[in-house]
């Protein structure tokens, strides 16, 4: 990860590597801001939600990690490949692994590239149980 970060010219520091360590520990969960928020004041007491906030923007923006939206709240994963997450009543979100579904997305991918003219960024499928 942090070749990722020096790839993309970012400053390592203290709060970002913990943001990404709590980030990869939460990852089965699609962890919310406050989630992650609530997991690194256990360990750094001081940190501010504003620093959480905007480590978590520019981690975004810079492609690192990716969020999405579910039920009014902003979620996040480490995974920038297509997949399939499955939404549960209890607001749980797991990954699907299959490589069938992951072949179809990648097909869904080249389709909208070479046959639509769609740079495709990332593709989220986000599937209600």
């Amino acid at each position: 990860m942090e070749e990722k970060l020096k790839e993309e010219k970012i400053k390592i520091t203290p709060q970002r590597m913990e943001i990404i360590r709590r980030l990869e520990e939460l990852e089965k969960t699609h962890p919310s801001f406050n989630q992650i928020y609530q997991s690194i004041k256990e360990t750094q007491p001081n940190v501010s939600r504003s620093t959480v906030h905007d480590n978590l923007k520019l981690l975004v923006e810079r492609g690192i990690i990716r969020s999405f939206n579910y039920k009014g709240e902003t979620r996040y994963e480490m995974s920038q490949d297509p997949h399939v997450n499955l939404a549960e009543f209890n607001k749980n979100i797991t990954d699907i692994k299959n490589e069938k579904i992951n072949k179809m997305l990648d097909e869904i991918v080249h389709i909208l590239n070479e046959e639509e003219g769609i740079e495709i960024k990332s593709l989220l499928v986000l599937v209600e149980k």
